[in-house]
């Protein structure tokens, strides 16, 4: 008697159980309709609104019975609202933490490693220096001329609290005057945005694609709603404009593409003599229907500031690509890596950069009294300014890099910095041969 009377316990636990879990499935589970219009995370209130009981769950048949309640159609009372909210605010919890604390991870690109968006493998991602605790840091050439002292001055005043990295370069020597935050001037790479229609540009010239004065009918799809209308190569590089570089991409071809920026120094270290350089990132290959919007936005392209700032000095150079030196300027010997071939043609840039300070996307780096010329990069929550200055006759490349930012942000950096080194410093430029 006694085994009978434990075996019909232990039968009418095991039922009631199975009754609680089909409770438990079935009364809190979204409409299909409601999970494809909240998506992955469901933590839309509209997503639980639309959740109501299986009128099949035997427990709530039970319960509607014995309450008298609405049918089971009806999820006015039913919806288990603080349960499901719960889980919603949990999970919205976890989404947050990710996007706090992941930027660093997930979006930064040091040799192989990801560039904002592209996966990178674990051995790449094991493979990149841990960013340094602490304010960035101001690297400087030993026994520094007064010169570079007061360029390390002004970046530092550019930069500010942003977070970010500047290099200096004199581009004619390729001798780094400073870096401010080597972590991401040098050892992590980013989409280089529109700085890279710079590439885009000396490709369709040398090519014969474009001339400088080649107007192409900017007509909408750009990040100016209207669209610019009819466009040349000058001032579709001072706006930046989209579409424009679009079209010269789909007619140069992405292997012609690839090849410019290769010899522009892009993909490849320069040679600094500072540990943890990145090599940057050129596709090996692009589908055919993206190459237009690589070539607009470098969409997959890795780059370092310091690479943009040789690239910067080779287009105002005369084609000189060198090797990047952290030296000072006493016994300093330049190294060329290569130069450009005689027929590159770069000839229209100079207007265009000139353009984008004076009345396009860097006019927050316009000074009356300092001649400012370069160009904005903008994507995916990140900006950059590579400029050059005095414009009419360069004595320095600056890149500006900022996280999170824009390029008008970029620009402002370098307009702060200008600013400080030719007026608010008068004492030290002079000096320092300025």
């Amino acid at each position: 008697m006694m085994g009978l009377t434990s075996s019909s316990h232990f039968f009418a636990s095991l039922s009631s159980a199975r009754t609680a879990g089909a409770d438990r499935r079935h009364r809190a589970r979204p409409t299909r309709d409601a999970f494809f219009r909240t998506g992955m995370f469901g933590v839309s209130l509209s997503h639980y609104s639309q959740s109501r009981p299986s009128p099949s769950a035997p427990a709530t048949r039970a319960s509607l019975a014995a309450k008298g309640g609405p049918p089971p159609d009806n999820p006015c009372e039913t919806c288990y609202l603080p349960g499901a909210m719960n889980r919603g605010v949990r999970l919205l919890a976890i989404a947050i933490a990710l996007s706090l604390f992941l930027p660093d991870w997930t979006y930064a690109a040091a040799g192989k490693r990801r560039s904002r968006g592209r996966p990178a493998t674990r051995s790449a991602r094991r493979s990149v220096p841990r960013r340094p605790p602490g304010p960035p840091a101001l690297v400087v050439p030993v026994a520094a001329s007064a010169r570079d002292v007061a360029v390390s001055e002004a970046a530092r005043h550019g930069l500010g609290d942003l977070q970010g990295a500047v290099v200096v370069m004199d581009p004619y020597t390729g001798r780094v005057l400073t870096v401010l935050n080597p972590y991401l001037g040098l050892s992590t790479a980013y989409e280089p945005c529109s700085v890279f229609k710079i590439v885009v540009a000396v490709a369709g010239l040398t090519e014969h694609v474009v001339t400088p004065d080649t107007v192409y009918n900017c007509a909408g799809g750009c990040w100016f709603w209207p669209g610019h209308g009819p466009i040349n190569l000058r001032r579709a590089l001072a706006v930046s404009c989209n579409p424009y570089f679009e079209w010269v991409g789909e007619q140069l071809g992405y292997e012609r593409i690839q090849k410019y920026a290769y010899l522009l120094g892009l993909g490849s270290p320069t040679g600094v003599n500072l540990p943890d350089e990145a090599a940057g990132r050129i596709p090996l290959s692009v589908p055919v229907n993206r190459v237009g919007h690589l070539s607009s936005h470098a969409k997959g392209v890795g780059t370092t500031a310091i690479q943009l700032a040789v690239l910067m000095s080779a287009v105002i150079n005369g084609g000189i690509v060198f090797e990047a030196q952290l030296s000072g300027s006493a016994g300093f010997v330049a190294k060329e890596r290569w130069r450009l071939p005689p027929q590159v043609v770069m000839g229209g840039l100079t207007e265009g950069f000139l353009g984008a300070v004076n009345e396009g996307s860097a006019a927050n780096a316009f000074d009356p009294d300092v001649i400012v010329a370069g160009k904005t990069g903008t994507c995916a929550g990140i900006g950059w300014f590579a400029s050059y200055a005095p414009a009419d006759k360069p004595e320095m490349v600056t890149v500006v890099f900022v996280r999170p930012g824009t390029g008008h942000v970029a620009s402002a950096v370098a307009g702060r910095m200008y600013q400080y080194l030719y007026k608010s410093a008068p004492a030290a430029t002079a000096t320092a041969g300025y």
